[in-house]
């Protein structure tokens, strides 16, 4: 423990001397700044050591993550926090046939892109066929489910399905509509930067891009300008979690979604008046195997299940939510990571003796190895039953300090067990591309949870999704899981989905494809100083969080008003 104390002291008290590291991003804020009479928000919602201009929606590796909702407006938003309730946005309704075979989507009259053309049913049409023809850019998964696409009229859009399911408008809930008259000229939609993206947003101008700061402002057409209140976000370059602490006191920020350690002294105390945060737990984060492996040793032993138990059985979890989490996190210590938030979902059967193997004991671990046939070798380290040797980083984006932390607690433990692992810290951009291109061996990665529990489990470990998006980057296959998800999507009835989601559970208890470790804090901190609006636990009407994996953000972007 001790060491772990000191990392804890040095994590504390590294910030200040970093003040002249952020120097580069301080004077950035102040830059250009634009005239007083508009409104503009300055926000923090993804780390990198440099800005680069890319505004593709198909790019999940490259875009920046101002790019959905801001630019790109969903048809929908299924709220969380109210039950799963709509919030209409392009489109007003939407009605599935009597055999459930198609769904219509009713589209708001009068919608207008950026640029001042027209949006309508063509353009959703021509999106989801783009996507059928080149999967590249499928970044809902329509391939798997959809059979054809019509536009019966301006307004309205036919999608055609293969088969039943329930589920689809959830999943379409991130589907980025682009104009057509756009991107019919476009040659790669993969490789396109979109540096000056036409959308349907409330934020499309791009007015100002450096690789230290960017303004993304009003969309001169906007259709539902009468509740926007904001002129423009400003997105400062701050590489990870100690340069947004070192630029805290300047008070510069005002809707931050970091990890800030002692929140209350390193942010509240800043500002008592205005500072606030609410972190209430989130999604579940796990570590995650590659079942695609290049590496003939690390892939035999991510396939045996007794690996993935002793993997399970070395993490001290207390110590990641402690120590690296700051006591933000909160353990999770059930084989089927379920969420807190999904408590009314929970199905004992997939607990009890299934969560054996979620406490932190590594001489269990290593009996377990032994056991299996992993003999340790002259250097302690050991091989897989064939023979083959065992060794992998961990990759975690550089700047993410606590996941890092968590990590080196994590390759500490499977070290004590016998395993020969490491710590790797790409860029959080390189680290993306990693999850999608499928160049990694083991990852400490979330999953971003929908109104109910099932679509981010059906995205992070059905085939269908494998290896398409971040969260589906073990690349997981088991068909009786996949037949589980189809009964899933084929089933209209609330009591079928909850008997489903419960065999989902233990199925998913028994083969333990990932690691859960925790499930990490809503990561909200906001300063009243120049907005008002803001989301708190005293009003938590929706999820917060101002990152690319949450729809609601929009909505809370509308909530907000300069203080006069």
């Amino acid at each position: 423990m001790g060491m772990k104390k000191s990392r804890l002291r040095n994590f504390v008290y590294r910030a200040p001397w970093l003040a002249t590291a952020a120097l580069g991003v301080s004077l950035a804020f102040g830059a250009g700044v634009a005239s007083a009479a508009e409104s503009v928000l300055t926000m923090h919602i993804e780390e990198q050591t440099s800005w680069v201009s890319n505004f593709n929606p198909f790019d999940l590796a490259g875009r920046r993550q101002s790019t959905m909702d801001f630019i790109y407006e969903p048809l929908v938003i299924f709220n969380a926090n109210d039950g799963g309730k709509p919030v209409w946005r392009l489109a007003t309704s939407y009605k599935f046939s009597d055999d459930l075979m198609s769904i219509t989507y009713d589209l708001r009259p009068g919608v207008k892109w950026s640029d001042g053309q027209p949006l309508t049913s063509a353009d959703v049409k021509y999106t989801i066929d783009l996507m059928l023809k080149n999967p590249a850019v499928d970044t809902v998964g329509v391939g798997q489910t959809v059979a054809s696409v019509e536009a019966p009229s301006p307004t309205q859009i036919k999608i055609n399905l293969k088969a039943v399911n329930s589920e689809f408008p959830e999943s379409l809930a991130d589907l980025a509509v682009v104009p057509e008259h756009i991107w019919k000229d476009v040659a790669d939609p993969v490789a396109f930067k979109n540096e000056k993206p036409v959308g349907s947003g409330p934020m499309t101008e791009v007015r100002r891009f450096t690789p230290q700061v960017y303004e993304q402002c009003r969309n001169p057409n906007y259709w539902d300008a009468a509740s926007l209140h904001v002129d423009c976000l400003r997105l400062p370059q701050i590489s990870g979690n100690d340069q947004m602490l070192a630029l805290l006191p300047e008070g510069n920020v005002d809707w931050i979604g970091s990890f800030l350690p002692q929140i209350d002294k390193t942010f509240v105390a800043l500002d008592p008046q205005h500072n606030g945060y609410w972190q209430p737990p989130a999604e579940t984060v796990a570590f995650q195997m590659n079942f695609k492996s290049t590496n003939a040793g690390n892939l035999e032993a991510f396939k045996d299940l007794n690996f993935r138990h002793a993997f399970s059985l070395a993490m001290d979890r207390q110590s990641m939510v402690d120590i690296a989490g700051f006591g933000y996190p909160v353990v999770n210590l059930h084989a089927s990571g379920l969420p807190p938030r999904f408590d009314s979902w929970r199905n004992k059967a997939a607990e009890g003796d299934k969560d054996a193997f979620m406490g932190f004991d590594t001489d269990k671990a290593n009996k377990i190895l032994d056991d299996a046939g992993y003999k340790k070798g002259a250097d302690g380290f050991r091989t897989t039953p064939s023979g083959k040797p065992i060794a992998f980083p961990v990759i975690v984006p550089n700047g993410w300090t606590d996941w890092i932390d968590a990590v080196q607690i994590a390759v500490e433990g499977l070290r004590a067990a016998g395993i020969n692992a490491s710590v790797a810290t790409p860029e959080y951009e390189q680290w993306r591309k990693q999850l999608l291109d499928g160049s990694f061996d083991v990852v400490m990665n979330s999953r971003a949870d929908s109104a109910t529990p099932f679509q981010g489990y059906y995205q992070s470990l059905s085939t269908d999704y494998a290896g398409k998006l971040t969260v589906s980057a073990p690349r997981y296959s088991n068909p009786k899981l996949d037949a589980l998800f189809d009964q899933y999507r084929k089933s209209s009835s609330d009591a079928d989905h909850k008997k489903i989601f419960n065999d989902i559970q233990v199925l998913i208890a028994d083969d333990f494809p990932v690691v859960p470790v925790f499930n990490g804090p809503t990561w909200y901190q906001y300063s009243s100083k120049r907005f008002t609006g803001w989301v708190t636990d005293k009003d938590p009407v929706m999820n917060p969080e101002n990152h690319d994996n949450n729809r609601m953000r929009l909505m809370h972007l509308l909530r907000l008003k300069p203080v006069q």
